[in-house]
């Protein structure tokens, strides 16, 4: 397997050091061959629904659904959480802040990996030297691949396209790696036609953000590999085919706030956060 062409030599290094810990993943490929999948976002739409409406098919999870109260319900398969080197005691986003912050998230996250040994974690290979779990997958730029027969990350880099830039695009490029053939996006919300910024876990029922063109490019290439839908509350989506909670579940929409779907305790973890706001 080629290496990404931008990476530089110390990477390349470090891709060929690990190589013993990223060939795990190998053991994945094609394991869910035919099936059909959910992947499940923190948008803001999951305040209206049911999660046990969604507990027929294997579930990828982007970072946080694991603390919902009714996540027990889900098929909870895999969860991705790859942003680099953030399983270390203290953080530093300077996106979201100007200064290190002491991470009580990646403790809580820690508690969820080892007792949900059933579930595959994947982060970055950057958390490796603080995080040894046995059920955890390591990712770094690329994804392994045997004989290299899978085309779908050639064309990505062909088109210069990161699979690892954003949770989204990593775990769509995970579910057609695993050759899940069908993806179901839920809480998923930039992919809808009234796209709201938001979480789940915060306050409030999000603010109307439209994001006609979202991962276009992305989509036009994964929609080769396997059939994308997005779940929206009530409305289309905006390139991808759709279907509206009620059509898909036969269930009412019912809005629900923050409180009632996280325990009191992470929403107090999360407040301390400079990268979430509004939790209260």
């Amino acid at each position: 397997m080629k290496l990404h062409s931008n990476l530089s030599l110390f990477k390349k290094i470090i891709f060929q050091t690990a190589n013993p810990i990223l060939n795990r993943i190998l053991s994945l490929q094609n394991i869910h061959k035919g099936q059909s999948c959910y992947i499940m976002g923190d948008g803001v739409s999951i305040k209206w629904f049911d999660l046990s409406a969604f507990s027929d098919k294997p579930v990828i999870s982007l970072n946080k659904i694991i603390f919902h109260k009714q996540s027990n319900l889900l098929n909870l398969k895999y969860i991705l959480w790859i942003e680099p080197y953030y399983f270390y005691p203290y953080f530093y986003d300077p996106s979201v802040s100007s200064s290190i912050f002491k991470n009580n998230i990646q403790k809580k996250y820690r508690e969820k990996i080892k007792k949900h040994k059933n579930i595959t974690f994947f982060t970055s290979l950057s958390n490796y030297p603080v995080l040894w779990d046995p059920n955890i997958y390591y990712l770094f730029h690329q994804i392994k691949n045997k004989n290299n027969d899978f085309k779908f990350f050639e064309e990505c880099n062909f088109s210069g396209l990161n699979i690892f830039n954003g949770s989204l695009r990593c775990s769509i490029a995970l579910a057609i790696y695993m050759g899940f053939k069908e993806i179901f996006l839920v809480g998923c919300d930039y992919t809808h036609e009234k796209s709201k910024s938001g979480h789940w876990f915060s306050k409030g029922k999000g603010v109307l953000k439209p994001q006609p063109v979202y991962e276009n490019t992305f989509f036009n290439i994964a929609c080769k590999y396997t059939n994308i839908h997005t779940i929206t509350c009530d409305e289309k989506g905006t390139f991808l085919p759709s279907k509206t909670y009620t059509s898909f579940t036969g269930k009412k929409l019912v809005y629900k706030e923050n409180y009632e779907l996280m325990d009191n305790s992470m929403m107090n973890e999360l407040s301390k956060d400079p990268m979430y706001k509004n939790i209260f």
